[in-house]
């Protein structure tokens, strides 16, 4: 017995060797494998102080980590605040903790311009068992007690602070240090209880929304608007003059409550969106002295004195200010230079009234283009680009814009206004975006420099040329991706000799370049660039467009004459379609043929476009691989479009021909042909040879159509077309 008890001490004592071993290996690794817990080098800079609000820590200039536990629920993370020398630049970014997670860090960097070095406090929540929330947060309370038949619970809670619901709902309308005791009761006996530690003020961050209708939501439906949860975000409308803070959870028109619901579960913090946008303003009304600032600037400050008042029980975090607007000025006209001087004077006054950590801007998205040189996008959306990359704190927070259309259901017709898909998917870019350029773990490096010329229709390729005439102007916008990136400057190089480039991004000959001589023009940003060229045609040396005549019969995919076959595309789904009887059927949406010519249509030339056939859905009889222009689009059955024809040339000009009583011809085989007369200037829509539709043409227009069923959208929305055609014939005189 004696021998049997010193086993087991000798055992037991091996046992915690063993344990120490591997608590102390444990510890060692941890400070050997992570630099985190090592000192700095002896050049690197060092904090004098740092502290976290509301708690304590041992703070060591020679210690770079730090850990904090907070309570369950909803408690505010605490700020960090750090000092070092005067040589030393710090800057801190504040931890988030999203409401799926339990952790977060916040870190100080610290750089002298030869040295750097960092700090980070971690934050784990639910680490402690008390519970704590913030004013206007919903709790849920679960009893662990099991019903039994017929059986169930009630709620009840004394405290001011609080409120339950007869499911178990906690709404806190107070904020006390005073514990707060909620209790479940079944058949008037208490079985179980749940204990709030206090209640504290809310952290909040302020969006500031400015522009004009589509940044108030016009066209949007608060029914169809992203749903987020109550107490978490809210709006004070410009037209209140109360300046009340209305709940968010029922839905608004516009991006704001998808913006509040991804931002809630990223970050965890609720928001207030402070609307002050006006429809039919132009941005000269957002200047300093103009109407509509002055108005905003009211409702700004008017805000913003609530968070000095004693009950207000919302503690104020960051400042944003998302900027929508444009159309008007596209309207007026109105050229870069003028739209870059009037924004950069609401810049510098908004940054006085609200102080925004950032200023996002969501570009202007508009058709009201009416002809080549009036009414275009292009000067008003290239200077919001170009403002991206003049100041450091304004930033291109989202691209939706640049795709958005009526096909993919992001515009409603006119081309003018979002629908509210568009405005949900607009908000949890937007809010994505914001949160990822201050997100510690988001990484931040510039991944390449994009450049488009015209604006919204697609981006050119590295080392391609671009003709144009010989006094044509190209507006050309750069961009580093992704949007979150490290901001850095852009610069521009180019042979001056030959090409002048202004303000706005536009490119044109210089007077010297007589032989129209091509010139490369490189964009740079750090270690990365991009480079095209820019060759100058003589446009009335051109001879015009020579009469051409394609007919398919769809015993094959060629022409009666061989003269233009198709080839099915690469992205196609190759058992899509089937030649059957002289006919082509196409049942699936991801099926286009190449032309091996392209068929240019204009104004300069009479042409038809004639085909027998019946179509299954809306979908793009001719078109090409651009996004956003150059397609004949067949939409007999889409009411957004009036049941027509939506032709949209190069530029992105669009021109409708209603069907009419005739649309539903559409759904079985019947003749159709699209006429031009260059003389009247009407293009025509015919059916079984009756005039259905006509439209008078008064400005210029080219279409180069480069497939047959043309792709338009993407891998996983597309509008190809499906049904069948009997013959397709197109002739250009």
């Amino acid at each position: 017995m004696k021998d049997f008890f010193k086993i087991k001490i000798v055992y037991m004592a091996l046992l915690a060797v063993i344990v120490i071993i591997a608590v102390l290996v444990a510890l060692f690794s941890r400070n050997t494998d992570n630099d985190k817990y090592e000192p700095a080098s002896p050049e690197e800079p060092r904090l004098v102080s740092m502290g976290v609000d509301g708690y304590k820590i041992k703070f060591s200039p020679e210690k770079r980590y730090y850990e904090i536990e907070l309570p369950s629920g909803n408690p505010i993370v605490p700020k960090v605040w750090a000092t070092a020398d005067e040589n030393v630049n710090v800057e801190i970014l504040q931890a988030n903790i999203g409401v799926e997670k339990s952790e977060g860090s916040a870190k100080v960097f610290l750089d002298t311009g030869d040295h750097q070095n960092s700090y980070e406090i971690h934050f784990i929540r639910e680490a402690k068992d008390e519970i704590v929330l913030q004013y206007d947060d919903r709790y849920t309370f679960v009893p662990e007690y099991k019903l039994k038949d017929g059986e169930k619970f009630a709620f009840e809670c004394s405290e001011k602070n609080i409120t339950i619901d007869e499911n178990g709902v906690i709404r806190v309308v107070g904020v006390s240090d005073e514990k707060a005791t909620v209790k479940a009761l079944v058949n008037d006996k208490v079985v179980d209880t749940l204990e709030i530690e206090k209640t504290e003020e809310a952290l909040i961050d302020v969006f500031v929304v400015a522009g004009q209708g589509n940044a108030a939501g016009e066209g949007g439906s608060a029914e169809e608007s992203t749903k987020c949860q109550a107490g978490i975000a809210y709006t004070s409308e410009i037209n209140d003059r109360t300046n009340s803070l209305v709940d968010l959870c029922d839905g608004r028109e516009g991006f704001t409550p998808a913006i509040a619901e991804k931002w809630y579960s990223l970050t965890g913090r609720k928001t207030l969106f402070i609307q002050t946008a006006v429809s039919d303003a132009s941005v000269k009304l957002w200047t300093s002295d103009g109407e509509v600032f002055e108005m905003a600037k009211g409702k700004i400050t008017d805000v913003f004195e609530k968070f000095n008042e004693e009950n207000f029980n919302y503690v104020l975090n960051d400042t944003y200010c998302l900027w929508l607007q444009g159309e008007w000025d596209i309207a007026e006209n109105m050229s870069a230079l003028e739209y870059i001087t009037y924004f950069t004077n609401f810049y510098q006054s908004i940054k006085e009234v609200a102080k925004p950590k950032m200023l996002g801007i969501i570009p202007v998205r508009s058709s009201l283009n009416t002809d080549s040189e009036k009414h275009s996008i292009e000067p008003v959306c290239s200077a919001q680009y170009y403002l991206s990359n003049m100041y450091g704190d304004i930033r291109i927070i989202t691209r939706i814009p640049e795709t958005a259309s009526i096909e993919n259901g992001y515009v409603s017709e006119g081309n003018l206004y979002y629908t509210q898909t568009g405005y949900n998917v607009i908000g949890a870019d937007v809010a994505f975006n914001v949160y990822s350029c201050y997100n510690l773990d988001t990484e931040k490096s510039p991944k390449a420099i994009e450049v488009f010329g015209k604006t919204h229709q697609g981006l050119y390729k590295y080392g391609e040329t671009i003709t144009i005439d010989k006094d044509e102007e190209l507006r050309t916008v750069a961009i580093l991706t992704p949007l979150y990136a490290e901001k850095g400057e852009i610069s521009v190089d180019y042979d001056s000799n030959l090409i002048n480039y202004a303000e706005g991004g536009v490119i044109s000959r210089t007077s010297s370049n007589t032989e129209l001589a091509t010139s490369e023009i490189c964009f740079s940003c750090g270690d990365m660039e991009f480079r095209f060229n820019i060759a100058f045609s003589d446009k009335d040396d051109e001879l015009p467009q020579k009469a051409v005549s394609y007919f398919w019969e769809f015993d094959e995919l060629n022409t009666t004459e061989k003269t233009n076959a198709l080839t099915l595309s690469e992205l196609s789904n190759k058992e899509g379609y089937v030649l059957k009887d002289g006919k082509i059927v196409s049942n699936d949406r991801q099926v286009d043929f190449l032309f091996e010519k392209s068929v240019v249509l204009t104004g300069e030339n009479n042409w038809d476009i004639e085909w027998k056939g019946s179509i299954n859905d809306n979908g793009i009889i001719l078109g090409g691989d651009n996004l956003t222009k150059g397609y004949i689009y067949l939409a007999p059955f889409a009411e957004n479009m009036n049941f027509s024809v939506r032709m949209v040339d190069d530029e992105g000009k669009t021109f409708y021909l209603p069907f009419g009583d005739y649309a539903e011809l559409c759904k079985t085989e019947n003749e159709w042909r699209i006429n031009y007369n260059k003389e009247s200037k009407l293009i025509t829509l015919y059916s079984n040879g009756l005039i259905v539709s006509k439209s008078e043409v008064n400005e210029s227009f080219e279409f180069t159509l480069t497939n047959l069923f043309g792709r338009y959208g993407s891998e996983n929305i597309n509008y190809c077309y499906t049904g069948l055609l009997d013959w397709l014939k197109i002739s250009v005189r």
